[in-house]
């Protein structure tokens, strides 16, 4: 006769538990993933340069799992005043943009000022806070002096590695984060890691390589 093995019930208890733990978002899956500090560039689309309603900050999901954004904040991170605050939720591989214009607009509806983003061009640290009751910083990241130069962004790539998107104002020198080439690429997920120049070839050249 072949017997049905059991689980013991502490075991089942702790597999129960586990279970519930790996099928739960965490907050810890979202992160801070691109800030441009220096804009020289219309990045709002209201059709005017500003250097602080062109600020921005992106967020992205890194989790399996749709996470709230509700009681979610970015604030900079040499002070302890929010600048702007989030609702609703974040897709698996989605992000999101805040733009200085979006902080001002959040600011004045919660009667919070109207700083912006209040992102320094001579570095700053930017922090994703969640306050609900206790604060905890979800994530920080520090943008150093030449990552704030004019149109210049500071990306995170997938090993969480930080980037200097600097196709705009290329940068030379090699204190981290070093120039990719790469485009600032607000609303996507950062995909550029090196930007290969092209180079002007003739049609003799091209044929005689096949």
């Amino acid at each position: 006769m072949i017997r049905q093995r059991q689980w013991p019930r502490v075991r089942a208890g702790w597999l129960l538990a586990f279970l519930l733990l790996v099928a739960s978002p965490s907050s810890a899956e979202l992160l801070l993933s691109e800030i441009l500090s220096g804009p020289t560039s219309d990045w709002d689309g209201d059709g005017a340069v500003d250097s602080k309603l062109d600020e921005w900050v992106e967020i992205v999901n890194t989790g399996p799992f749709p996470e709230s954004l509700d009681n979610l904040f970015l604030r900079d991170g040499t002070g302890t005043a929010f600048h702007h605050g989030f609702a609703g939720t974040l897709n698996p591989n989605e992000v999101l943009v805040v733009t200085g214009a979006d902080a001002v607009a959040w600011q004045a509806a919660n009667a919070a000022g109207s700083s912006g983003l209040s992102l320094n061009n001579g570095g700053d640290t930017v922090e994703l806070v969640r306050s609900d009751g206790t604060e905890t910083v979800i994530d920080t990241a520090v943008v150093p002096a030449h990552a704030a130069v004019d149109d210049r962004s500071m990306a995170r790539w997938s090993d969480g590695t930080w980037l200097l998107y600097d196709q705009p104002t290329p940068y030379g020198g090699s204190v981290e984060p070093t120039g990719t080439g790469c485009s600032p690429s607000p609303g996507a997920v950062n995909a550029c890691r090196t930007s290969v120049p092209i180079r002007a070839a003739s049609f003799g050249a091209v044929k005689s390589r096949y």
